[in-house]
């Protein structure tokens, strides 16, 4: 215990003194599509900051981790509700069963949405009068299986698309993992890559306007079809572990690298502390990370009957930006 908390520590004063990872992919930011996929859809998992690729805390845990829904031994629902800048609303739904054996099966399903939005043109600032609709959504069916007491894997196949004033893009996107628990004490290591896929663009063609160069006050009509762009592909590795467990309390720690594709390299650091088993606490803190640096949980369970209630809350901080706020109900039966 007190060589890996030595080791929290060196990483976090070398993390603090200086940029773990100066130059590395920071030149690939706003290069990807379907960024939604990367907001954190779990108020338990954001109150760690996210760094639980290598936990198996609820029916979310499959968002992050495919491999992990193959260490539930109970049906579990999860429902969040996350309140994003710019009154703009994400909401998600989970569950994941022991359909046979070794083999389990979960569905998810996310949509991030807005009000209708008041068109407006050069001419007409204060608005047209039309009304236009933005939507991100996403439904993914995960598969897993239990290979030995110790290792398990998952795959999770997810259809995403995207409605912005009537202009759709579709993609198929695969998420997978693993989940390995060493032996040693309750250490368990992790990795997991999200959102792979091909390419996507907007469906259609859109209509480029510019002035004949010859005549030089005719107008020119160019149907041009739009840009391909990359997914928001992310490799995750972690390690998680109850550094301290007691009759009354538990103590977890998680230390996990994050490599997007579209981003520089993150290390992140999560920790939570549960009090018999009704209450949790949570902190979490994002090195190399503009926004959301650090994020403050909580959560209470509440036996119903046979059934177990968990209801969480994260605050993490934006900079630039108001806020967001994420609310979790969670049912384990």
């Amino acid at each position: 215990m007190k060589r890996l908390l030595s080791l929290f520590l060196l990483i976090m004063s070398c993390s603090w003194g200086q940029n773990l990872f100066p130059v590395l992919g920071g030149q690939r930011v706003g290069t990807s599509i379907f960024t939604f996929l990367k907001i954190g859809v779990s108020a338990r998992a954001a109150g760690m900051s996210e760094a639980v690729v290598a936990l198996n805390q609820d029916a979310s845990s499959i968002f992050y981790n495919p491999g992990s829904i193959a260490q539930f031994q109970q049906m579990e629902i999860s429902a969040s509700r996350i309140q994003w800048p710019a009154d703009i609303n994400y909401d998600f739904l989970s569950f994941s069963r022991q359909i046979y054996g070794r083999h389990y099966l979960g569905m998810s399903a996310g949509i991030l949405h807005m009000a209708p939005m008041e068109e407006t043109t050069e001419y007409l600032p204060s608005g047209t009068g039309n009304y236009f609709v933005f939507q991100d959504r996403f439904v993914g069916l995960t598969y897993g299986a239990r290979m030995t007491d110790r290792f398990s894997f998952g795959v999770t196949v997810k259809h995403v698309q995207e409605n912005l004033a009537g202009n759709k893009m579709n993609a198929i996107l695969i998420d997978m993992g693993t989940f390995y628990w060493t032996g040693f004490h309750s250490l368990r290591f992790s990795a997991a890559l999200s959102n792979f896929g091909s390419q996507a663009k907007p469906d259609g063609v859109f209509t480029k306007r510019y002035l004949d160069r010859a005549t030089g006050d005719e107008t020119i009509n160019d149907k041009t079809e739009f840009t391909e762009f990359s997914p928001p592909t992310v490799f995750r590795v972690g390690t998680a572990m109850d550094v301290f467990v007691d009759r009354y309390q538990v103590l977890t720690m998680a230390l996990q690298l994050n490599h997007p594709v579209d981003n520089s390299e993150s290390i992140v650091l999560g920790t939570e502390y549960t009090f018999m088993k009704i209450l949790c606490l949570r902190a979490g803190y994002k090195f190399n990370r503009d926004e959301e640096t650090f994020s403050l949980g909580m959560g209470l369970f509440v036996p119903v009957g046979s059934m177990k209630l968990r209801v969480d809350y994260a605050y993490t901080n934006f900079i630039y930006l108001s806020d967001p706020t994420r609310l979790t109900l969670g049912l384990s039966f």
